[in-house]
C-alpha cells in the first residue's frame, strides 16, 4: 500500500525542502551553541545545581541574551 501511494506522489521536492530547512536550522542552534560569546553563560549556569537553594536569586534577563 506504501509504494502505491509513494508511486502516485508528484512533490520531490517536498523532503529536499524539509531536509535544506532542518540543515539550516541546526547549524544555526549549533553555531550558537558553540559561540565563544556564551562561555561566561554556561559558566554559571553550569553552577546552579552546586549552588544552595536558598541563596539563589532568580536569573534576570539579560543573563540569557
Amino acid at each position: 500500500m506504501k509504494q502505491a501511494v509513494l508511486s502516485h506522489w508528484d512533490l520531490p521536492w517536498l523532503p529536499l525542502t524539509a531536509m535544506v530547512i532542518f540543515i539550516v536550522c541546526f547549524s544555526a542552534y549549533v553555531y550558537w551553541t558553540f559561540r565563544t560569546d556564551n562561555e561566561s553563560f554556561y559558566e554559571d549556569v553550569s553552577q546552579i545545581p552546586l549552588e544552595d537553594p536558598k541563596t539563589v536569586g532568580p536569573l534576570s534577563k539579560g543573563q540569557w541574551q
